[in-house]
């Protein structure tokens, strides 16, 4: 008899492991779009003219990265979450505390048939 990964765990793992990838890729574009800024910086201190084609590609590439590192965070979020079990809407369900409810509801039920009165 052999074991089966379960689908949507192999699913979970596979979006994370990408998320994460796709987060160290936008943090070493981070790092070299910082370089990048600090060059200009430096150079517009010193007095040198600064290409405005070159700055606005540098700044257009820092924002679009930007975005990226959002959207992995917010799936790195999600998957995290779902490992966690929290929902969409931010709320988690507590499987112990539910199966001990349904547990002292199934007792009294069965306490109710055999003496005709429910325990409090």
């Amino acid at each position: 008899m052999t074991i089966q990964p379960v689908p949507q765990l192999d699913e979970l793992a596979q979006a994370q492991a990408q998320a994460e990838a796709m987060f160290a890729s936008v943090e070493r574009s981070l790092a070299e779009l910082r370089e990048a800024v600090e060059s200009l910086k430096e150079r517009a201190i010193a007095g040198e003219e600064i290409d405005a084609t070159t700055t606005s590609k540098t700044v257009t590439q820092l924002s679009e990265t930007v975005a990226r590192c959002q959207k992995a965070g917010l799936i790195l979020y999600d998957c995290l979450n779902k490992q966690a079990g929290i929902a969409r809407g931010g709320y988690a369900l507590d499987l112990d505390k539910a199966r001990a409810d349904i547990g002292c509801k199934l007792d009294r039920l069965r306490c109710a048939i055999g003496s005709g009165e429910f325990p409090e």
